[in-house]
C-alpha cells in the first residue's frame, strides 16, 4: 500500500468515527455536575430583627436647612434637592448658573425629580449659581480629568 493510500484511509477513518460519534458513544462520560439548592430568602420578621429600631441617641442627621447657605431660595433648594441626596454632594459642586439650570433639567428627565413652576425654579437655580459658583482656578496645572 503507498502513502498517499494509507493517509487517506487514515483520514477517512477518522470522519467516520466523527460521523458515528456523534451520541458520544466513543467518548468517556462527562462528569455530573453537582448542584446545591440556594439558601431560603430570610422571612420578614428574621429581616426586621436584624434592622436597628431607632438610631442611637448620640446620632444626629447632619443635613439641616441650617446647613446651606443662608439666602433666598435656602429652603426650597434644601427641601427639592436633598429629598434624593444630601447637602455634601450640593456644596461640592461648582457650577455657573446655565449649568445648574441644565443640571436641574437633567434631574427632572433622567431621574424624575418633580418640575416646580418657572418661578421656584428660577428661585432655586439661581440661589445654587449664587451660593455655589465656579471655582477659582488653582495656582498649578489643569487637571485634564475634570474638563468639561
Amino acid at each position: 500500500m503507498k502513502l498517499t493510500q494509507v493517509i487517506t484511509a487514515g483520514i477517512a477513518a477518522l470522519a467516520a468515527i466523527m460521523l458515528l460519534d456523534r451520541a458520544g458513544s466513543f467518548r468517556p462520560p462527562a462528569e455530573k455536575l453537582v448542584t446545591t439548592k440556594p439558601a431560603p430568602a430570610p422571612t420578614a420578621a428574621a429581616r426586621n430583627k436584624a434592622l436597628p429600631k431607632a438610631l442611637p441617641a448620640d446620632v444626629k442627621h447632619q443635613d439641616t436647612v441650617e446647613s446651606m447657605p443662608q439666602g433666598k431660595g435656602q429652603e426650597e433648594t434644601f427641601y427639592l434637592c436633598a429629598a434624593c441626596h444630601g447637602t455634601a454632594l450640593i456644596k461640592a459642586q461648582g457650577m455657573t448658573r446655565e449649568r445648574w439650570d441644565s443640571t436641574f433639567q437633567y434631574m427632572i428627565d433622567r431621574h424624575g425629580m418633580a418640575d416646580p413652576d418657572k418661578a421656584d425654579r428660577d428661585l432655586i437655580v439661581d440661589y445654587l449659581a449664587e451660593h455655589f459658583p465656579p471655582r477659582r482656578r488653582g495656582r498649578g496645572q489643569d487637571n485634564p480629568f475634570l474638563k468639561n
